[in-house]
């Protein structure tokens, strides 16, 4: 009971924070909404992989919170793809293939570097 506590408390900041980064820059760039979650995406990748690389010799209740809960509010994959179906939808094929190159591309390398800079701890 206790994990799923954690699990839904680190879900629940998560969310909030994935919320408030795409707000700001919806506010930003008002025209250019896919921009923060690209943003959120990439950051995430960052995050799961230190997190992963800090927590994978050691099962915790933080690694919980942090990877499962926290990363998975956070991140916003599904809100990726409907983002990248709006911008086909509108034409802006070149927009769409920057996008989705850089959210893949660029959040694996993040993940990547992540857990290789925390694995050498």
């Amino acid at each position: 009971m206790k994990d799923l506590f954690l699990v839904g408390l680190g879900g629940f900041i998560g969310a909030i924070f994935r919320y408030s980064i795409s707000l700001g820059f919806s506010r930003i760039y008002e025209s250019k909404l896919f921009l923060g979650t690209m943003t959120v995406n990439l950051i995430g990748s960052l995050l799961i992989g230190t997190f992963l690389g800090l927590f994978t010799r050691n099962q915790s209740q933080l690694g919980l919170f942090l990877i499962v809960g926290f990363c998975g509010g956070f991140t916003t994959f599904s809100t990726f793809s409907l983002d990248g179906l709006k911008l086909i939808r509108n034409h802006l094929y070149l927009e769409y293939f920057t996008y989705s190159s850089v959210s893949i591309f660029g959040g694996l390398v993040l993940c990547f570097t992540g857990h290789y800079l925390t694995s050498k701890l």
